[in-house]
Parts: structure tokens; sequence; C-alpha cells
């Protein structure tokens, strides 16, 4: 079955005008308004402000104009800031059916530059309204099962977190009565290098460079990193770092806290070379990897590093900030123990992951045949 096409401007009304935006530095962490921007999460905080509610009668789509994030939005919500534009059908059609539509278009990337404009230009699959709401039923289910396997995974993430605390206690009020250290003392910080950008290979593949976003993102995907010639190896070899090594961005966003994560480098490059404004953290003889990441990703413990902060549009935490941290150091073979548990949690996590990815493949299938008229 063929289908028609039309333009997007035929088939979108743009409704983002005439509503209040909420600036990020109001969100609250609770509240009874979720409030829906163009962030990577469906809600990223809350307002109390009734009159804050977008206007646009829900189930609505909304698109990030500076990230290409498009989110389907079946509440009531108050609207972000810079980049959040809210987009209602202007025919009659099914929302979702559009929803899934636009998740298809290859929308070019164009940095923090605007990205609407690109939508704007592109043509929009329409079959009958009896088809949409068809082929909408059957994305769901399998987004559904995406879905379930997400939360799988979260739930596993969730084990660790209370296992670590099981363990070793609040990494902060020390309630078992470990010895208290500084960082320092058992651990070596690398920095990074400021390579230059002119320095990247326009085509090919070299050596991938990990940059302050891959560890915010904590996405290693070689393909997607910035690539240096291979004989940077040799010539900066004080800056490489293999899978399995702890890095941490020093560098973030004012009141986003997008930084002083510490993350294990899992990638599929057999060596990288580190970018300035990140560290490597390289554990001394008492202290075990996996424990210093679980301390070091303990909310209360990250608020205390980055409260150190520094910067006016971004903020910053140095070398010695990390060094001067004062943490509980538990007995090594406790530590060995829990580094035990979750080498057995990252296997499980492994086949989750396989079983996504073949999720995340079917899903793509069937989406491809979809608005191809095949399904």
């Amino acid at each position: 079955m063929s289908f028609q096409e039309l333009p997007f401007l035929d088939v979108f009304k743009d409704v983002s005008g005439g509503n209040i935006k909420t600036p990020q530095k109001e969100f609250l962490e609770e509240g009874d308004i979720p409030v829906v921007d163009q962030g990577q999460g469906l809600v990223a905080g809350f307002v109390n402000d009734r009159s804050r509610i977008c206007n646009a009668k829900p189930p609505v789509i909304v698109f990030g104009d500076h990230t290409r994030t498009i989110k389907y939005v079946d509440f009531k919500f108050a609207m972000g800031a810079d980049g959040t534009k809210v987009l209602v059908p202007k025919v009659e059609s099914d929302t979702k059916y559009l929803y899934y539509t636009l998740n298809s278009i290859e929308i070019p990337a164009a940095g923090y530059s605007r990205h609407y404009k690109f939508l704007k230009e592109t043509l929009i699959p329409f079959p009958p309204l009896a088809e949409q709401k068809r082929i909408a039923g059957i994305l769901d289910e399998a987004d559904a099962l995406r879905a379930k396997r997400r939360e799988s995974l979260a739930q596993l993430d969730s084990l660790l977190q209370s296992t670590f605390l099981d363990m070793f206690g609040d990494p902060v009020t020390n309630p078992m009565g470990w010895d208290v250290v500084a960082l320092g003392d058992v651990l070596d910080v690398k920095g990074g290098y400021a390579f230059k950008s002119t320095d990247y290979l326009e085509e090919g593949v070299g050596v991938p460079l990990i940059r302050i976003g891959e560890v915010n993102r904590c996405d290693f995907e070689s393909r997607k990193l910035a690539q240096l010639p291979a004989e940077y190896l040799e010539k900066f070899e004080r800056f490489v770092v293999r899978n399995g090594s702890i890095l941490m961005s020093l560098t973030g966003t004012v009141g986003k806290n997008d930084y002083g994560n510490a993350v294990t480098l899992k990638g599929d490059a057999d060596r990288y070379l580190l970018n300035q404004r990140v560290a490597e953290l390289i554990p001394g003889a008492t202290l075990v990897a996996d424990y210093l990441q679980g301390v070091l990703s303990h909310e209360r413990v990250k608020t205390i590093l980055t409260g150190r902060s520094r910067g006016v549009r971004q903020a910053n935490i140095s070398n010695k900030d990390i060094q001067q941290l004062r943490g509980q150091l538990p007995p090594l073979d406790l530590q060995r123990r829990f580094a035990a548990i979750v080498e057995s949690v990252e296997q499980q996590k492994l086949h989750q992951c396989a079983h996504l990815a073949e999720l995340d493949t079917l899903f793509a299938s069937l989406q491809s045949r979809a608005f191809r008229g095949d399904l």
C-alpha cells in the first residue's frame, strides 16, 4: 500500500506561542505540574503555578529545537524555556502515529543551532486514519517490549546501589566507622591534553578522542567520537586510556550537575586519547576501582564535590578538588567482594543489553516497513 505524502506544515501546527516558558533555574524537584523541555528525559522538573500549564490540549508532540528530541506528551504540562516547541495536528490524524513518524525522520545535526527549519522541509507519510491507528498500535507494542528491557537494566543499577549501601553505608556519614582518608592519598589523578579540533581526521578511522560530552553522556562508541591521527598514540602516550579506566568530566553546565560523575570506560576500541577537562582516576593498592566508582557516583558525594565548582557560564572542578575530597576507606577484602558482585551484575546487564539491541533492531524494521506501507 502506498501512502500519500503531505508537507510538514500541512500536517502540524506550532502552538508554542502564548505560553509561559519556565527556565531550568525555576524547576522544582517535586510539584503539581510536570515541566517538559528539550532535554532527553520526558519530565525535567516541576512547578506549582497553574498559569504555566501549556494551553494546548494533550496529546501533543514536543520537539527540541536544539537537541532534536521528540516526545509524545499525553498529560498537562508546563513548557521548558529555550528550544521547546509544542506541535499539534492541523488535520484529522492519530497523534501517536505522527510521533512515530517524526521519530523516523533523519534530521541533520547542526550543533546547538536550531533544527525546526529542517523539520519544516520534510514530507509526512499520511495513510487513512484507521491505518494510522493500526500502525501506532503495532509500534506501541514493540516499544513497550523495549521499555520493559530498559526497566530491567535500571533495576540492576538500583540493585548495585542498594548493595553498596548495605555493605558500606552512607559514604558521607560513614556509619560503619571506617578509616577516613583524602582521596589524593589513595589514588592518582591524570588530566587530559588540549588537543586541537584542527587535528581531527575528517575521514577515516584513527584514535578515538574522549571529550567532556562523552563522559557526561557515558557514550563511548568509537564511530561517534572525534578521531586523531594514529601516530598520536606514541606522541601523546601519557594521555592514552583504556577500557576499564575510571573517568570524570571536570566541566559542566551551571545548575545542571551533568559533570563530576565517575564512569567506567566501556567502548569498542583498544585505546583512546583523553581530552582536556577530563580526568582519569587511578586507584592505588588500597582502593578497588568498583568501590571508588560507587563512592563518587553517590549523589551526596557528588553534591559535595561539585559544590566546590567555579565558573560563571560553566562550572568547573579541578584535580585538586578530587584529591582533597575525604572519604571512608573500608577493608580491601570487602571492596573486592563488592567488585565481584559488580562483575556478576555487569554480566547480566550485557545479556539484557544484547536483548535490547535485538528489540531495537526489530522496532526499526517495523517502523521502516510501516512508513513504506509494507506493514
